[in-house]
C-alpha cells in the first residue's frame, strides 16, 4: 500500500509539469506559426519563444522537457510545412520529425547553462542561432523558417546582415525573448533559486545597446547607398501549377507557346536580358547533347531528343528576333496536339508571336541538360538542372550553369554511386528510389547530378561587360552558396547581379511562395547584390541590394494566387558597397556553434560520463561492502 501511495503521489506531481510543458510550449508553437509570411505577424517573433523557454527552465524532469520539446517542435514544422505534403507526403512527415530534434537540442543547452549559473539571456540566442545554422547544413540542409525571416520587410532592421548574415537578426530577436524570460523567472523563481536582479538588469541594458546599434547601423548603411543602374532585365511569369502524379501539369506544347508569346511582349521593350523560369517546359536542349546522334538518347524517354531540338531551334530563333520561325515550330506543336484521328473534336489553338518579328535579345532559359559518357560505366547518361544562355545572334553558349545544391528526394535520391568502407550502397538507393513519388514505383531513375562550378556569365550592354550568376530555385535559400556566386575568396566581387530562376509550381499557390521570397531578400542584403527572380506561379520581380522589392509581377495588388501572369522589366541596382559577410562568411554562426558545442559537451560530461562513473564506483563499493559482510 505504501508503494502504491508513493506512485500516486509521483503521478500527481508529474501532472502539473506535463500541463506546464505542453501548455506553454503549445503557446509558442501557435505564436511562431504566425510570424512567417504570408501572415507575417512579426511582433510575435519577439515573444514567441518565451512560453517554451519558461517551461524548459521550470520543469524539473529532463526527460519531460526533451520529449515535450521534440514532439512540439515536430508539430511546429508539421503545421508550417504543409505546402510540402502535396509533393511528397512521406518526405513531409519525415522532414518535420527530423527538424523537431533541434528543439530538444536547444533545450538541452539552455538547461545545461542554467545548472552552471548561466542565464538564458546568454545561452538561448547563441544556441538558437547554432541550431538554425546546423539544420541549414546537416544532410545538405533545410534553411527554412529561420526566425530572421519574419523581419524580411523591415529594411533598416536587417541591414546588419552584411556583417553577420541573417543569423544576426535571429540573434537579436531571440535575445528579446530571453530577456523577457529572465524577468519572468525573476518574479516566478523555482524552489531553491535565489531571486536576482543582476541578470535581467544587465541583460536588458545589453539588449538595448544591441538594438540601438542595429538600428543606427541600418540607418547608416541605407544612407550610404551607392546604386547605379545596371542592365535592364525582363522576368517572365506564367501560372502552371505542377503535380507529382499524372498528368503533372498543362501540356508541354501549351506551356512553351504561352511562355514565348508572353516573352515576345517583353522583347518589344528591348530589355538587355530575358529570363525564363527554371525548367519551364522541361526540354533537354543543351547544345552538347543535341550535337550527338539521336540514337545516343535511347535510354531517355521517347521523344527527348527531337523535342529538345525543336525547343532549341525555337529559342534560338526567338533570341535573334525570327518570330516566323518560332511560329512555324509552334504550328508543328499544334498539329501534334490535334492528330488526324481526333477529327470532330474541338481543335486546340496555340498562341502565336507577332509575324513581323522582334528585336534580338540575350535569353536565359532554365532547362534539362544531358551529358552522355562515351564509356559504358553506370550511369552512361547524366542529367542536370541547368541554365542555358542564348546570344542575340541565336547561338547557345557552350558554358552553362548546372545546379549544385540539389533537393534530396525531390531532385536526387542518395546513395546512387556511394560506397562506404568498400560497401556498395546502391541497394539502399534502389529502395529509397521506389519510395519516391517521382520514380513510378522505382521504374524511373530520375536523380540528377550536381554541378561543381558557380558559373558567372558575361553580358555585353552598351560597350560595358556585366557579370551575373544564376542560382536555381532552392539555391537562393543557401547563404554559403549565394556568397560563392557573389564574391571571390579574397573578397573581390564575382557577380554584379544575380538572376534566380525557380519553378514553384510544385507548391501550387501556398505559403511557400512568400516564404521563398522572404528568404531571398536576405541573400541580397548579405551580399549587397541585386537579384532578379523569374518564377513559374510566382513570385517574380526584383530585389535591390538593401532588400527592397520593386517591379513585382502582381494582379490587383496580389503577389500570390491563381492567374497572376505577366512580365516585368527593370534596371538592376548595382551596389558599390562592400560586404563584410561576403568576405568572411558565416563566422558569427560558426562562433555560436562552437559556444553551443561547449554547452552540449558539458552536459555529456556532467550528466552522462561523470554520472556513469559515479554509478560504476557505487556498484563496486556496494559489492566490496557485501563481500566484507559475508
Amino acid at each position: 500500500m505504501a508503494e502504491l501511495s508513493a506512485r500516486r503521489r509521483s503521478v500527481r506531481g508529474l501532472l502539473p509539469d506535463v500541463a506546464l510543458m505542453v501548455g506553454l510550449s503549445g503557446v509558442s508553437v501557435v505564436c511562431l506559426s504566425l510570424v512567417f509570411p504570408p501572415r507575417s505577424w512579426w511582433p510575435l517573433a519577439l515573444v514567441g519563444l518565451v512560453p517554451w523557454t519558461v517551461a524548459v527552465c521550470r520543469v524539473e524532469r529532463p526527460w519531460l522537457v526533451h520529449w515535450g520539446s521534440f514532439l512540439l517542435g515536430s508539430l511546429f514544422f508539421l503545421v508550417n510545412l504543409t505546402w510540402l505534403e502535396p509533393v511528397t507526403g512521406l518526405g513531409y512527415v519525415a522532414l518535420a520529425i527530423y527538424l523537431g530534434l533541434y528543439w530538444p537540442l536547444a533545450a538541452w543547452a539552455v538547461r545545461t547553462g542554467r545548472r552552471a549559473g548561466i542565464s538564458p539571456i546568454w545561452t538561448l540566442p547563441v544556441v538558437w542561432v547554432a541550431c538554425e545554422f546546423l539544420r541549414g547544413w546537416v544532410m545538405t540542409g533545410f534553411p527554412w523558417l529561420y526566425l530572421a525571416h519574419a523581419f524580411s520587410r523591415h529594411i533598416a532592421f536587417i541591414q546588419v546582415c552584411d556583417l553577420v548574415g541573417a543569423w544576426g537578426v535571429t540573434f537579436l530577436a531571440v535575445m528579446v525573448n530571453a530577456v523577457i524570460v529572465e524577468w519572468i523567472l525573476r518574479w516566478w523563481p523555482m524552489v531553491g533559486h535565489r531571486r536576482s536582479w543582476l541578470n535581467p538588469a544587465v541583460g536588458s541594458v545589453v539588449l538595448i545597446v544591441l538594438l540601438a546599434g542595429d538600428f543606427l547601423y541600418g540607418r547608416y548603411r541605407l544612407k550610404r547607398e551607392e546604386f547605379r543602374d545596371g542592365p535592364r532585365v525582363a522576368v517572365i511569369q506564367e501560372d502552371f501549377p505542377l503535380s507529382s502524379t499524372p498528368p503533372y501539369s498543362e501540356d508541354e506544347y501549351v506551356i512553351f507557346a504561352r511562355y514565348l508569346t508572353l516573352a515576345a511582349q517583353a522583347a518589344r521593350e528591348k530589355p538587355d536580358l530575358i529570363a525564363f523560369p527554371e525548367t519551364a517546359w522541361s526540354a533537354t536542349q543543351n547544345i552538347g547533347f543535341l550535337e550527338r546522334p539521336p540514337q545516343d538518347s535511347e535510354e531517355l524517354p521517347a521523344g527527348t531528343w527531337p523535342y529538345g531540338k525543336m525547343c532549341h531551334q525555337a529559342i534560338s530563333a526567338f533570341a535573334r528576333g525570327d518570330y516566323p520561325e518560332v511560329n512555324r515550330i509552334i504550328a508543328s506543336f499544334e498539329n501534334a496536339l490535334n492528330p488526324r484521328e481526333s477529327r470532330g473534336q474541338p481543335r486546340i489553338r496555340l498562341p502565336r508571336l507577332p509575324p513581323e518579328g522582334g528585336p534580338p535579345v540575350t535569353v536565359l532559359v532554365g532547362a534539362v541538360s544531358v551529358d552522355v559518357s562515351p564509356e559504358q560505366a553506370y550511369p552512361r547518361i547524366k542529367r542536370y538542372n541547368s541554365v542555358l544562355v542564348y546570344n542575340p545572334d541565336g547561338r547557345q553558349r557552350r558554358v552553362r550553369y548546372d545546379k549544385i545544391h540539389l533537393v534530396p528526394f525531390g531532385e536526387v535520391v542518395p546513395f546512387r554511386n556511394t560506397r562506404v568502407w568498400g560497401i556498395d550502397l546502391h541497394w539502399l538507393y534502389r529502395w529509397l528510389n521506389r519510395l519516391s513519388p517521382f520514380s513510378n514505383g522505382g521504374k524511373i531513375e530520375y536523380s540528377l547530378w550536381s554541378g561543381t562550378e558557380c558559373t558567372v556569365f558575361p553580358l555585353e550592354v552598351g560597350g560595358k561587360t556585366w557579370r551575373f550568376g544564376t542560382p536555381i530555385c532552392y539555391e537562393d535559400t543557401v547563404p554559403a552558396l549565394i556568397r560563392r556566386f557573389a564574391w571571390e575568396r579574397g573578397g573581390g566581387r564575382r557577380a554584379d547581379f544575380l538572376v534566380n530562376v525557380s519553378n514553384d509550381g510544385w507548391f501550387q499557390h501556398s505559403a511557400e511562395l512568400p516564404q521563398h521570397l522572404a528568404i531571398c531578400i536576405f541573400r541580397a542584403v548579405e551580399n549587397r547584390v541585386a537579384i532578379a527572380r523569374s518564377v513559374n506561379t510566382g513570385i517574380s520581380g526584383f530585389i535591390d541590394p538593401s532588400g527592397r522589392l520593386y517591379n513585382m509581377v502582381e494582379k490587383h495588388g496580389r503577389l500570390t494566387g491563381p492567374g497572376i501572369i505577366g512580365y516585368r522589366i527593370a534596371a538592376l541596382k548595382i551596389d558599390q558597397r562592400t560586404s563584410f559577410y561576403g568576405r568572411w562568411g558565416d563566422w558569427f554562426a560558426i562562433t555560436c556553434v562552437v559556444l553551443s558545442a561547449a554547452l552540449w559537451a558539458g552536459a555529456i560530461i556532467t550528466r552522462w560520463i561523470l554520472a556513469a562513473r559515479a554509478r560504476v564506483a557505487q556498484w563496486f563499493q556496494g559489492r566490496a561492502a557485501g563481500q566484507e559482510v559475508s
